[in-house]
C-alpha cells in the first residue's frame, strides 16, 4: 500500500486560530485521499481560557477520520512572567517552549512517513526552525485578511531594509500609502501589535520575516473579497507563493444543546432581517462604562438584539474574558425589564448559527478575520467596533474599501489607557445605519455572499487555488 504524504499542523492556541487549524485540516483530508494529518495541539491553562481546551476536545471526539489525528504536546507550567503582560505574549512563549518537544515527535515520526510539510499558524513562525532541522518545507496559515499580510511585509520591509523606525507612524497626522490598502490608511486605525515597540521587536517584525522565508503562506480569504490585496502583491522584497483558499469556516460546535436552542428558539420568534446581533468574539469584552452606553443606545433605538455580553479578565493581563453570574449586576437599572420583549442577552453564543437565522438583519462585530467571513457568507453587513489586534484596519477595510459594513468606530483599542468612551448616540447611528432597509451595505453583503460561495464551488477561485496548493505539496513527496 502506498504511503500518505503526511502533513502536520500546528494552530496557535487561542480557540479562533485553532477552530480555523482544525477545518484547514478537514478540508485537505476532503480534498485529497493521499493526504494524511497531524494535528500539534497546543493547550492554554484553564485560568487563561476556559473555553479553547474544551473546544478543542469535542473536536477531538468528534473525529472519525483514519487520516486526521491529533497529538497532544505537553503541558508547561507558565512563569509568573508569563502572565503579568498580555494575552499575545503569554502565546508567544508557550509556543517558545515547544519546539523541543516538536522536535521529539518528529524523531518519533521518521519511520514509515513521508512528511511533506509543516502547516504553522501565522503567530508560530518560530516552529518553522524545527522544519528546517528536519528538510522539512513549512507553509504558514495566515487567518487574518491578506491586506493585513502586506501591512506587516511593508512595514518590516522598512524596517529592514530601509532602516525606517515604523514605530513613529502612529504619532503622525499624514494619512500612509500602504501597497495592500486601496486607500491611505490613518495613523490611528494602526494596530497596537505594529506600533508598540516592545510588541513590534519583541514578536510581530520576527513573524513578518518568517513569512518571506516560508514556502507558501496560505490565506483564509477569497481573490474577490481582497481584489486590491491581491493586484498590489508584487510587495518589495521576495515573497513566497500566495494561496488564497478561504473562506474556511468554523462548523464545531462550542456550546451545549440547550444553551443553543434557547438562542435558536428565541430567534425562530423574530421577524426576518429585524436582530441585531452584538459580539465581540472569544477574546473580545468591554468595561462597565463602556457596556452602560451600549445598553442606553439599544434601549433608546427600540430594535431587536441578541447581545453576547462576556466579562473582562478579573486577574491578570493574560486571561480570556469569562461570563458574568448577573447581567442586572452590570446594566443600568431596569434595561431587561424594558427590553425583554425585544432583545436578549446571552454570554457565549454559536455564533455562525445565529448569522445563517433569518431573523438576523445586521451584525456590530470586533471585525476579527473568522467573524468578518462568517459575517459576509450569510450575507449580514457589519457594523465596526475594533478591539484589538489587527481589528482596526480590518474595520477600516470593511467601511472603506469593500463597502460591507457602517461605521460605529474604527479606532477602538483596549490597549489603549486613555481610549475614550464610545457614546451612546454613535452606537445609536451605526446601528440605525447598519439597521436601514435597502441600504448599500445590505446590498453589497449580499453581492459578497454569492461570491464568497461561488469562490470554493468546484471551478471557483479558492477551489483551485486550494487544489494547486494540494499539488505543490504532493510533488513534495517526490522528491
Amino acid at each position: 500500500m502506498e504511503k500518505l504524504a503526511e502533513l502536520i499542523l500546528i494552530p496557535s492556541p487561542a480557540m479562533g486560530h485553532v477552530a480555523q487549524m482544525l477545518e484547514l485540516a478537514k478540508l485537505f483530508i476532503t480534498r485529497n485521499h493521499q493526504i494524511s494529518i497531524t494535528v500539534l495541539i497546543m493547550k492554554l491553562p484553564d485560568y487563561i481560557d476556559a473555553v479553547s481546551g474544551p473546544f478543542v476536545d469535542s473536536v477531538i471526539d468528534s473525529s472519525s477520520s483514519e487520516r486526521l489525528r491529533f497529538f497532544e504536546l505537553p503541558a508547561v507550567d507558565p512563569t509568573p512572567e508569563w502572565s503579568s503582560k498580555t494575552r499575545g505574549h503569554f502565546v508567544n512563549r508557550l509556543v517558545q517552549t515547544q519546539k523541543s518537544q516538536i522536535r521529539e515527535f518528529l524523531i518519533s515520526q521518521r519511520c514509515g512517513v513521508k512528511l511533506v510539510g509543516f502547516v504553522v499558524d501565522m503567530l508560530c513562525t518560530p516552529l518553522m526552525d524545527v522544519a528546517d532541522e528536519f528538510g522539512i518545507p513549512s507553509y504558514v496559515f495566515f487567518t487574518s485578511p491578506a491586506a493585513f499580510l502586506g501591512l506587516m511585509l511593508h512595514l518590516q520591509f522598512l524596517e529592514d531594509e530601509c532602516n525606517e523606525d515604523v514605530n513613529n507612524c502612529d504619532d503622525s497626522t499624514t494619512l500612509l500609502s500602504v501597497p495592500s490598502y486601496a486607500y491611505p490608511v490613518p495613523p490611528s486605525i494602526l494596530p497596537m501589535v505594529l506600533v508598540d515597540r516592545d510588541t513590534w521587536l519583541g514578536r510581530f517584525i520576527d513573524f513578518a520575516r518568517g513569512y518571506r522565508k516560508a514556502k507558501g503562506i496560505i490565506i483564509n480569504t477569497f481573490a474577490e473579497l481582497e481584489i486590491y490585496a491581491f493586484i498590489s502583491r508584487s510587495e518589495q522584497g521576495s515573497l513566497p507563493s500566495i494561496y488564497p483558499i478561504g473562506p474556511i469556516l468554523n462548523q464545531s460546535k462550542s456550546q451545549s444543546e440547550s444553551e443553543e436552542a434557547e438562542i435558536t428558539n428565541w430567534l425562530d420568534e423574530q421577524p426576518p432581517n429585524s436582530v441585531v446581533l452584538l459580539c465581540f468574539g472569544s477574546q473580545g469584552s468591554l468595561p462597565t462604562d463602556q457596556v452602560k452606553q451600549i445598553a442606553i443606545a439599544l434601549d433608546n433605538i427600540g430594535c431587536r438584539f441578541l447581545w453576547s455580553l462576556r466579562s473582562p479578565p478579573q486577574s491578570n493581563n493574560a486571561q480570556f474574558p469569562g461570563e458574568y453570574t448577573s447581567y442586572s449586576e452590570i446594566l443600568p437599572e431596569g434595561f431587561l425589564n424594558r427590553t425583554e420583549k425585544k432583545g436578549k442577552v446571552v454570554g457565549w453564543v454559536p455564533q455562525l448559527k445565529v448569522l445563517s437565522h433569518e431573523a438576523i438583519g445586521g451584525f456590530v462585530s470586533h471585525c476579527g478575520w473568522n467573524s468578518i467571513l462568517e459575517s459576509l457568507w450569510y450575507g449580514v453587513p457589519i457594523a465596526t467596533w475594533p478591539l484589538h489586534s489587527e481589528q482596526q484596519v480590518n474595520a477600516f477595510q470593511l467601511v472603506k474599501e469593500i463597502g460591507v459594513a457602517v461605521e460605529i468606530t474604527l479606532d477602538y483599542c483596549e490597549r489603549n489607557k486613555d481610549q475614550p468612551i464610545v457614546t451612546a448616540e454613535a452606537i445609536e447611528n451605526g446601528i440605525s445605519k447598519l439597521m436601514e432597509t435597502n441600504s448599500a451595505v445590505k446590498h453589497e453583503a449580499k453581492m459578497m455572499k454569492e461570491k464568497s460561495r461561488a469562490s470554493v464551488t468546484e471551478g471557483g477561485s479558492s477551489y483551485l487555488t486550494f487544489s494547486k496548493l494540494i499539488n505543490e505539496l504532493l510533488k513534495n513527496a517526490a522528491v
